[in-house]
C-alpha cells in the first residue's frame, strides 16, 4: 500500500475519530442592560463610581441549549452576573450558584420563535453570602437587587454604600435589555488536546514518509 493511500484512509479515519470524540458544549448567551448610576437616596456612592457614569448589569446565561429561539433562561441558568460602572471604574462579578443561589428568583429571561426577548425576571437579587468571583472594588460587595426598584448594588466598607439608577424601573423591562451569545474563548479539554496532537503527529509522519 503506497504511502499516498495510507494518508487517504488512515488520516481522515483518525481526525474523524478525534473530532467526533470532542464533547458539544452548549451556548453561553449573555444579556445586557445599560443605565445610568443616580444620586444615592441616602447612603453614600461605592468607590470609583460618579453620578452620571453608564451602568451596565451583564448575565451569562446557559440553559443547556444552543440557540436563541423559543428559549427559557431561569436563574438556576446563571454563569455570573457583572455589574460594571464608568466603563471599568468599578467592576464586580458575581457566580450566585456556585454559592447559596439567589435570594429573589421571580421570572426568567425569555425569547420568542424569532429570538426576541419577551420577558425579563421581575425580580433576580442576591442579598446572603454573595458569591464573588472578581471585583476591582476596595470595598466588599455585599448585595445586588435587579427588580426595577432597589439600588442594584451594595457594598459594605463599614456601613452600607449604594449605587442606584435614573430609571431603575426599566431593568425589569424586555426592551431595555439585549441578548446574544456570549464571546467566551473556551480552552481545550486535555482529551481534546491530545487528541489534536495525535492528529499532527500522524501528519508530520505522513510527510516525512513521503
Amino acid at each position: 500500500m503506497t504511502n499516498q493511500l495510507l494518508k487517504a484512509l488512515c488520516l481522515p479515519a483518525v481526525t474523524c475519530a478525534v473530532f467526533s470524540a470532542i464533547p458539544a458544549h452548549a451556548a453561553i448567551f449573555t444579556a445586557t442592560y445599560t443605565g445610568t448610576v443616580a444620586a444615592p437616596t441616602s447612603l453614600p456612592l461605592v468607590d470609583n463610581v460618579s453620578v452620571g457614569d453608564t451602568a451596565v448589569i451583564t448575565y451569562q446565561l446557559d440553559n443547556g441549549g444552543t440557540s436563541l429561539l423559543s428559549q427559557t433562561w431561569n436563574a438556576t441558568d446563571i454563569v455570573t452576573v457583572t455589574f460594571n460602572f464608568g466603563n471599568g471604574a468599578h467592576v464586580t462579578t458575581f457566580n450566585p450558584n456556585g454559592g447559596d443561589g439567589l435570594d429573589g428568583t421571580t421570572g426568567s429571561f425569555v425569547t420568542n420563535a424569532s429570538g426576541q426577548l419577551t420577558a425579563v425576571p421581575f425580580d433576580w437579587s442576591d442579598f446572603n453570602n454573595v458569591n464573588v468571583v472578581s471585583t476591582n472594588s476596595t470595598q466588599t460587595p455585599i448585595e445586588w437587587y435587579v427588580n426595577g426598584f432597589n439600588g442594584v448594588y451594595y457594598t459594605d466598607p463599614n456601613y452600607y454604600y449604594e449605587v442606584n439608577l435614573t430609571n431603575v424601573e426599566g431593568n425589569i423591562d424586555p426592551a431595555n435589555w439585549t441578548i446574544q451569545p456570549a464571546q467566551i474563548q473556551t480552552t481545550p479539554e486535555p482529551g481534546t488536546l491530545l487528541g489534536l496532537l495525535a492528529v499532527g503527529s500522524l501528519g508530520l509522519l505522513a510527510r516525512k514518509r513521503q
